[in-house]
């Protein structure tokens, strides 16, 4: 029996049986797994504390014909804080189940892990808008999974974005939803407007912003006008979706 050592956080839980539970594992190295945490759920269990929701521990792990299987696990961290506040905890709720259709099993998820982790620290310990924090999140973890958004020009005809050019200070810029693409003013006048959305200046430069910084500065910005930005976020993710 090959035992394997991977860090993971606990992003749902199912119990199973009289005594134990599968848990769902966002991990550093073999992506998103499920593991039969056996007895887990006796008040006596060694590892009580590590199989429930949003508990980051180092688990030591062996491989089953249908699932892994926990040997033991050590905690890293509870997220006391984010216990205690319903708000919060539903903030964070929504981003694991944006995790759970997003990410599988042997994909590398150590970045997108980070990310979570960094994500559910600032929402417990910051005072951001929390729509700011939600739509910088799904932003950002559908770039890592390889579908990040050209915000650069226009998708169709190749026009530059930027502060000088006349179609960004006066026309403007839409995201076509339908075709997952991003058009300056001039070509957005042959788009359907009920498949498109207008971005604003400041949500463009956000989102450029948050592709582009290091993963644990990408919440250290803010915006007046958060409901372009918010309205982009859910967009872009019904998008990635397909409205799952």
């Amino acid at each position: 029996m090959r035992l394997i050592k991977v860090k993971g956080i606990v992003i749902k839980e199912i119990p199973y049986k009289d005594n134990d539970k599968i848990i769902t594992l966002l991990t550093d190295e073999l992506g998103k797994i499920s593991c039969m945490a056996k007895g887990a759920k006796r008040t006596n269990s060694p590892i009580l504390a590590n199989c429930q929701y949003l508990v980051y521990s180092e688990f030591v792990l062996y491989k089953g014909k249908s699932f892994y299987y926990i040997n033991s696990a050590t905690i890293i961290n509870m997220f006391y804080k984010l216990r205690t506040d319903f708000d919060k905890l539903q903030a964070v709720f929504d981003l694991t189940k944006l995790l759970q259709i997003t990410t599988d099993e042997n994909q590398d998820t150590s970045k997108i892990l980070k990310l979570f982790l960094n994500t559910i620290y600032v929402i417990e310990n910051m005072e951001k808008n929390r729509g700011l924090v939600d739509s910088a999140f799904r932003i950002r973890l559908f770039s890592l999974l390889g579908f990040s958004p050209r915000v650069e020009k226009c998708n169709n005809c190749g026009e530059l974005f930027s502060k000088e050019k006349e179609n960004l200070s006066k026309n403007g810029i839409v995201y076509d939803y339908v075709n997952n693409m991003f058009c300056c003013g001039n070509c957005s006048k042959q788009i359907d407007k009920r498949r498109c959305i207008k971005i604003n200046e400041s949500t463009l430069i956000a989102i450029k912003y948050i592709l582009l910084t290091e993963l644990k500065k990408i919440y250290s910005f803010n915006l007046k006008d958060i409901d372009n930005f918010v309205l982009f976020g859910q967009v872009y993710t019904d998008a990635m979706t397909n409205g799952i």
